[in-house]
């Protein structure tokens, strides 16, 4: 939250709002020449058939919000309905139906968004809602706590029922076989990332977009090419899949990368080349999946160990698991729980690969705070890899099958939902 310590790179409110208004400006001018992009929805939308979502409000903030919904007139623009194929709005909503929209996205996402609609989202006519934050330091503004109770009931919307992107962020996204990659896939790529990339990565892919000052932690810097989630050895370059798997998946509510599996997957591949492109270290490699043996090591087993596979129905899986988590100090860093610590509470001194300070652990108690991903293939392949300079790999800790096996099956069942969790 923006109210948690000071961004990466800060800008004077007049700065900040200079850039704002260019960029209005620059969206107003662009809706007149070409119709706004789609609005990114799940590939296969994943509300029921029929009938609104469920929300439970259990929180007084998210109880306040509904009204602050209500008092800033958000229903004219929107709807509630979680059935994308109704239409009782006699055609008058402008905006998208936000039934679902509880975790899509994180806290930071939704301020910036209220604060500078149309910085976030290219296109977008959506007011800027800017008289719920206040001045803060170094001119970050800050959410007042209208702001605050208003991301809060966002935050339950169809939560009651189903968390929707928890099960989402659960699943291995499906990776498909790359297309050639031509110069029409780099021009698609290109195209793709000027609508919903360089707002926050900037058009010369190095992080400084005008919407990267609202956001911490900071958008990615493509020029330098250090990513945190993939699964190759700390100081390689991340597998072309790990890029497809990140556009696809977002950064969950861990940070403010949305998801954009609704672009087709050749789509989500012109922008992984695009993406490469901004880097001297990865520009011209074309595109490739890796072989099977690889990725049945990024799945969390070696190729051989001779033990054959761990059965994770075992009830004595997440209890050897839990030994783990300990014997390797995770928790010093994660928390007995699991939540995360701050750097001050593990103290640590905990930076990423251009200095600045690492603020907490990654909280491991909810799918939807994964930032990498929330199977347990993806947090097998963060303990084997790895997380930028913060957290080190794993891998020669744990050689075998079920040493992985039970790691995985222990985190798993740190996530709210989980059948075992808490399991002794």
């Amino acid at each position: 939250m923006w109210s948690k310590g000071l961004p990466r790179r800060s800008l004077p409110v007049l700065t900040l709002i200079v850039l704002t208004a260019t960029a209005l400006t620059a969206a107003a001018c662009q809706s007149r020449q070409a119709a706004p992009a789609p609005a990114i929805v799940p590939a296969s939308d994943p509300a029921p058939a029929a009938g609104p979502a469920e929300t439970r409000l259990d929180s007084e903030s998210a109880r306040r919000g509904e009204n602050i919904y209500r008092r800033e007139n958000c229903a004219r623009c929107h709807t509630l309905y979680g059935d994308p194929r109704r239409s009782e709005d006699g055609g008058s909503r402008v905006g998208p139906d936000l039934a679902w929209e509880g975790h899509r996205r994180s806290d930071d996402w939704q301020y910036a968004h209220l604060y500078a609609p149309a910085v976030v989202v290219g296109g977008s006519t959506m007011p800027a809602s800017r008289h719920l934050f206040a001045p803060g330091p170094a001119g970050r503004p800050v959410p007042a706590p209208d702001a605050v109770d208003l991301v809060a009931y966002l935050q339950a919307l169809g939560r009651g029922g189903r968390d929707i992107w928890a099960e989402i962020r659960s699943r291995e996204p499906e990776i498909s076989e790359p297309p050639e990659a031509n110069g029409a896939l780099l021009s698609r790529g290109a195209d793709l990332y000027r609508v919903h990339c360089s707002a926050c990565h900037g058009e010369a892919g190095d992080g400084r977009g005008v919407a990267a000052a609202l956001l911490s932690p900071a958008p990615r810097n493509f020029v330098a090419a250090r990513y945190l989630f993939k699964s190759t050895p700390s100081g390689e370059p991340p597998a072309d899949a790990d890029l497809f798997r990140a556009i696809t998946l977002g950064s969950g509510i861990g940070a403010a990368m949305p998801s954009f599996s609704a672009l087709e997957p050749r789509d989500r591949w012109a922008l992984v080349v695009c993406v490469k492109e901004f880097s001297p270290a990865l520009r011209g490699r074309g595109l490739r999946l890796r072989d099977a043996d690889t990725r049945q090591e990024e799945r969390g087993a070696p190729a051989e160990d001779g033990g054959g596979p761990a059965d994770r129905r075992d009830p004595g899986l997440a209890a050897e698991g839990r030994a783990l988590y300990g014997d390797l100090g995770c928790a010093g860093c994660h928390g007995p729980g699991g939540g995360g610590l701050s750097r001050e509470e593990a103290r640590a001194d905990w930076v990423d690969a251009d200095g600045f300070p690492v603020t907490s652990s990654g909280n491991l108690t909810h799918a939807c705070r994964e930032r990498g991903g929330a199977s347990e293939a993806a947090l097998l392949r963060s303990v084997l890899y790895g997380v930028g300079l913060a957290m080190p790999a794993y891998a020669d800790s744990l050689p075998g099958r079920r040493e992985r096996a039970a790691l995985g099956r222990f985190l798993l069942s740190l996530q709210e939902g989980d059948p075992v969790r808490g399991a002794p």
